[in-house]
Order: C-alpha cells, then structure tokens, then sequence
C-alpha cells in the first residue's frame, strides 16, 4: 500500500452519478446487502472518497453480518466501486471478485474463514470495471454459497465478506510507489485526519495489502486496526466504508415437487399434494388422494437411488404389482387412515438451521384390495428440500 497517497485529494472528494443498473437487484425478490452510506439510487453528484494507494494486488472488502437464523445465500450479483477525483469516467481496471464465508475478526486482525469463490481460481477470468460509479457483475450462475458457517462473535450473526483484488490497475500514469488515481472509493465526504468511528465503522470495511510498495505481506485487517509502516492508516489515509454492495437469496428455498409416476388403481393413480412447504420450525402437510379404502402407508426416506430392495426405481411386478414402480428409500413408514378416498400425512421440523438443504424422498402404498396379488398400487413419488 502506498501511504502516502492513500487518500486521493485529502479526502478524495469526487462527484458521480452511479449507473441505474448498478443499483438494487436483478430480481425483486432477492436480498440488497449494503453498509455504505450511499443511496442505492443516486440522481445527484454524490461526494466520495477515491482511496488512491490501494494497489496492483491488494484487495479491498466489505464484510456483512446475516442473522443467526437466516438460512444460506447465494450470491447473485456483485457491486465493485471504482472511481477518478473529479469523476473522470472510462478509467478501467481488472479485478479478480473473492467471496468468503465464515469471517471472524481477532482484534484488527481478521479470520477469513473459507475462500468459497474466486473469479480468476474458478472462472479463469477477471472483472473489467471503469470509472467513475457502480460495475455490476451478475454471480447468479455461478453457485457462490454463504451462510454455511456457524454463527459467532458479538453480535452473534454469520458473517461473509465480498472483497475485489485488483489484478490491474490500467492508469496510464499510476504506480505503486505514487498511487493510483483512479481506484476503489468509500462513502467519505469529509475531510479530516482523524479515525471516526461513525465515518469508519469496525469490523465492516478490511483490506489485504503489503506495508509498502513490495514491502512485508500484512494480511486481512479491519481498516480501523490497520497500519503502514507502523502508522495508523484510518484518519488521513482512509475514511469511511468501501462502497461494495451485493445481492443474494435463499441457497436452499423449501420446496415440493414430483418426480416420478405412480400406477393406476381402482380409483385411479394416488397422487401426493403438498399443502404447505418443508420449512424448518414449520409443519408440512400432505394430502394423499384416490384411495379406495381410506387407507395409505407413507414412505419417507433419504434416497431415490438406493434402498433394501436394491436400485430405485425397483420394479414391483416380483411383489405382485406389475406396472408400479418402487421410487424411494422407506427409511421410515406410517400407517395413514382417512375417509371420503384421501389422508393426511403430516411433519412438523425443528427449528434448526443444520436441516436447511436436507432433501428427502416420499411415496404412498395405496391399499386396494383386488386390483392386484399385491393388493395394493402406489402413488406418484415426491421430493422434498427443507428450507427456511
């Protein structure tokens, strides 16, 4: 990091319009994950600091604190801030993007926890931003997960971070040893030389960087805690909070859905109809219905593939049911009694986060006496993801 023009302009103050595609999320029921004081929509010039010594290498981050009880995130869309003093567009950049998950901070001194994406390990590829304003990158294919991490610090929240390396910086006349004009900025609009624990928060904004220009590797630290050369960085060389922003939304959404066809009885083909959804400290409720003699066993198991009798689908016609096929683990089965040709099953799950992403698999024995040696046909097959 270069000190001495870690602060573009005393304060870096520089007007911009952020791009409208910047701004929100692509879809409107997805997640906004913001610290920066800016607003997401910005029609007027907004003051911001350019933190002109970050350099070639070093990685600028925001860290995001998720409730306890929120389930995993995928990350669908990532915001790079990178601006110019005075607001000079079409400076441009190469950034790789890295999404960690289960960040704890020790003193100023930060755990990463696990480094669960990276755009040039995974991809290959790096993301071109330009000055000055919001470069959007749409993650939402690329399945980063966060969240998976148990809960700690104070407050007891999960905690991910998005971070920017920047791989190149092409300022035509920036360097290490001068600074780089153009770079990543902070919401800062004040000038001045001392840490403000308002304007720059702990255990929010964090940076990867080197004591001087190919000077000592000083690892992640929380902004507020970080030095160079033993002098403290907050105050005239940094202020505020990194301008990064994303969008995320339920990695394992509940969810019930068929898969697999059953065979027809008397009645017809028995068919399972989810009334609610597998959310954890919820109950789920299933209707069986076509059931000749109001009499069901629901099997409930772990898998679609495997099972006692062998590999699933299993063919019954050995057990006297030909044309049905055996689609789920019965790891578990309950005898079910209804009336007017249907029953209910039902599942209340705890309220505990480790269920989030279980899926499970469920079919219905159908009783039917005569329409088989079995004495029995069995109905579509179904699966199940816990949510939140």
């Amino acid at each position: 990091m270069n000190r001495t023009l870690a602060l573009g302009l005393l304060g870096g103050l520089a007007a911009f319009t952020p791009h409208l595609a910047a701004q929100g999320c692509a879809t409107a029921s997805d997640t906004w994950w913001q610290r920066d004081t800016l607003p997401q929509v910005s029609p007027n010039p907004t003051a911001v600091s350019v933190i002109q010594g970050l350099d070639e290498g070093e990685s600028a981050g925001v860290v995001f604190e998720m409730p306890a009880s929120m389930g995993p995130q995928i990350v669908t869309q990532v915001v790079a801030p990178w601006g110019a003093p005075g607001g000079i567009a079409g400076l441009n950049a190469l950034l790789d993007v890295e999404v960690y998950d289960g960040v704890q901070f020790t003193g100023g001194q930060l755990n990463m926890g696990t480094r669960v994406f990276s755009l040039s390990q995974n991809l290959s590829a790096n993301m071109q931003v330009s000055s000055h304003g919001f470069n959007v990158l749409d993650t939402s294919t690329y399945n980063i997960v966060v969240g998976t991490a148990p809960p700690n610090g104070t407050p007891f929240v999960r905690r991910f971070a998005i971070c920017f390396r920047v791989d190149q910086n092409l300022h035509p006349t920036g360097s290490c040893q001068n600074g780089w004009p153009a770079n990543f900025f902070t919401d800062n609009s004040l000038t001045t030389i001392f840490c403000n624990s308002v304007i720059t928060p702990a255990q929010t904004s964090i940076i990867e960087y080197h004591d001087t220009c190919g000077g000592a590797y000083r690892g992640w630290w929380d902004v507020t805690n970080a030095t160079v050369t033993g002098i403290p960085i907050c105050g005239i060389y940094y202020q505020g909070i990194w301008a990064i922003r994303c969008c995320t939304r339920d990695a394992f959404p509940a969810s019930y859905s068929i898969f697999g066809a059953g065979c027809a009885g008397s009645l017809g083909t028995s068919a399972l109809q989810n009334l609610s959804l597998p959310q954890i400290g919820q109950t789920l409720d299933v209707r069986i219905t076509n059931l000749p003699v109001n009499i069901a066993i629901m099997a409930t198991g772990f898998s679609n593939t495997v099972s006692p009798l062998g590999s699933l689908p299993f063919a019954m016609a050995s057990l006297g049911a030909p044309g049905c096929f055996a689609r789920v683990s019965a790891d578990s089965t309950q005898f079910l009694a209804g009336t007017n040709n249907r029953a209910f099953w039902s599942l209340t799950l705890p309220n505990t986060p480790g269920l989030i992403g279980l899926n499970l698999y469920q079919q219905a024995f159908a009783i039917d006496p005569g329409v088989n040696a079995l004495g029995a046909t069995l109905s579509d097959a179904a699966q199940l993801g816990v949510g939140n």
